[in-house]
């Protein structure tokens, strides 16, 4: 599972942390559900944000990878939940369309625009991390859009 924590500028966002939450594979599923909890409350705590942005399920062609994506998915909700996030979710479209501005594109088009949106130290080439930090920038994007209007009304 992909992470990351950034801040909101103008210009570029500002990446401050990121990278998978590890967990044995030959661990047990309930094993792994309470190593990603761990590992997300501990960076809950070190880091305090004030939202969790999460991509929502769309579908999946594998039923097996698609009920792991969404246990996995569900702690991290329960984590954000329990910490009083605000919580917001995005379908994989709707992150496409942040990010590369087209909602087809694939993950390697993401991954080409993050250091144009988003200052880097050096370049992602991990896809659930580079998942996690187009839904961060989705977020932050649309959390500044929704100031914006809300600023104007």
């Amino acid at each position: 599972m992909g992470y990351a924590f950034l801040v909101a500028a103008p210009e570029r966002a500002l990446l401050i942390e990121c990278g998978i939450v590890d967990v044995r594979a030959s661990a047990t599923a309930g094993e792994r559900l309470l190593a990603i909890s761990e590992a997300l409350d501990e960076l809950i705590r070190r880091h305090r944000p004030f939202a969790l942005a999460v991509e929502r399920l769309y579908f999946n062609k594998n039923a097996r990878t698609a009920m792991r994506v969404s246990e996995a998915r569900g702690i991290a909700l329960l984590c954000g939940a329990r910490a009083g996030l605000e919580i917001a979710e995005y379908t994989p479209q709707q992150v496409k369309i942040s990010v590369t501005g087209n909602g087809r594109g694939d993950k390697k088009a993401v991954q080409r625009m993050l250091p144009n949106l988003v200052a880097l130290d050096a370049p992602i080439t991990q896809d659930n991390v580079a998942d996690a930090v187009a839904i961060a920038l989705t977020h932050a994007q649309r959390a500044r859009f929704a100031d914006a209007v809300g600023a104007a009304t």
